[in-house]
């Protein structure tokens, strides 16, 4: 007898239960998350940083802040366009791999993006890839873009990059099972408590292991509330990485916003 997917999903998972202590924490410093998102494409975020930076007509030599920077490829592509870069990020592996990238002008820090780095140094902070709504205190997720702001100076940018929520909302895919070399991924998604939870089961050859990312459904409302109540002005809003119109049904939604 075949089972389906979601059942695959729930074999001898609750025996396992998820890892404790902060889901991004633990997943983050995963090798698994690595793996999974191994394959994304290089060539888009290049082209995206790009009219990034010729949209807010950044000068060589500005100074940028990452947050939650990864395994720092805007960071790197950035520095190598003439940029001085600090890369952020909480997870030590990333930080660790990025460290081997650093020059005068790039570096890397193990860093809670709550906090800020440094106050009114910055010409321009940016938080990619869906890279807020982490946390389950909503005052957490409001400090993200607080230390974001305090870290520019004024008259300069803030440009935070995360999903279209009336889009994911959508498109949701329930189940999925994805092979990545000899990694099996089997992957539930469901949303609770205004939040998009994803359970990840993943089998590598005898080993079992169990993970979970929790975002918030972050809108465009709750957005221009929080430049509102910091001192922001939506200078830009844009859909996707070409920078096409936002539109309820963008896959993305992308805002600039100035410090005033």
């Amino acid at each position: 007898m075949f089972l389906s997917l979601q059942q695959l999903f729930y074999t001898k998972f609750k025996a396992k239960g998820m890892n404790k202590g902060n889901w991004y924490e633990n997943w983050f410093d995963s090798k698994y998350y690595h793996i999974l998102y191994k394959n994304r494409d290089k060539n888009e975020a290049n082209h995206f940083i790009k009219n990034l930076i010729d949209k807010l007509n950044l000068e060589k030599n500005n100074k940028i802040l990452d947050v939650a920077c990864g395994k720092g490829r805007h960071s790197i592509f950035l520095n190598s366009l003439g940029f001085k870069v600090t890369g952020i990020d909480l997870s030590s592996e990333s930080i660790n791999f990025c460290k081997k990238f650093e020059n005068d002008c790039l570096s890397f820090h193990k860093f809670d993006m709550r906090n800020c780095f440094k106050e009114d140094y910055f010409n321009l902070c940016l938080n990619l890839f869906t890279s807020i709504g982490y946390f389950d205190d909503e005052k957490d997720n409001f400090s993200v873009i607080k230390s974001m702001t305090d870290s520019v100076k004024k008259n300069c940018h803030v440009v935070i990059d995360f999903f279209n929520v009336q889009n994911v909302m959508k498109n949701l895919v329930s189940n999925e099972k994805k092979q990545i070399d000899d990694v099996i991924f089997l992957i539930k998604r469901y949303v609770k408590n205004n939040k998009i939870i994803k359970e990840l089961r993943i089998l590598d050859n005898d080993l079992e292991f169990s993970y979970h990312e929790k975002v918030s459904l972050l809108d465009l409302d709750y957005f221009k509330n929080v430049f509102d109540k910091l001192g922001i002005e939506l200078v830009g809003l844009f859909g996707n990485y070409n920078f096409d119109e936002y539109q309820k049904k963008s896959e993305r939604l992308i805002l600039f916003g100035k410090k005033l």
